[in-house]
């Protein structure tokens, strides 16, 4: 019920919609309360409007359980991150606030390809 899933609870999984099935995904993992929940891009592949459902759910986890998300969208790692740290080519090239993150010079040139031109 947390997850708006219930009404689906009697029906097999391949016949729910995509976004619901990452939904039970999540659920199962919830399930085993975790203290660490690793989430890989877990609105990939999912219709907008089902997307917006999968981010506030996991937008309102308990604080008590850590997440790492591997996202490529930033929207969605503004919207959900505390802390984010940024790779280039496997490499650390930034750490801090979705703040500090935004407002780095190289990030915004390399992820939200803005240039300085002056």
């Amino acid at each position: 019920e947390r997850l708006g899933i219930a009404d689906d609870a009697l029906k097999l999984v391949r016949e729910v919609p995509y976004g619901r099935q990452r939904l039970v995904e999540i659920a199962l993992a919830l399930a085993l309360k975790p203290k660490v929940l690793l989430l890989d891009e877990p609105a990939a592949g999912v219709p907008q409007g089902e997307s917006r459902i999968i981010l506030d759910v996991v937008a309102a986890l308990p604080p008590d359980i850590a997440m790492l998300i591997i996202e490529h969208d930033m929207d969605i790692v503004f919207r959900i991150a505390k802390r984010i740290t940024v790779l280039v080519q496997g490499s650390v090239l930034i750490e801090g606030t979705p703040q500090e993150i935004a407002a780095d010079k190289q990030v915004r040139e390399v992820y939200l390809g803005e240039r300085d031109h002056g």
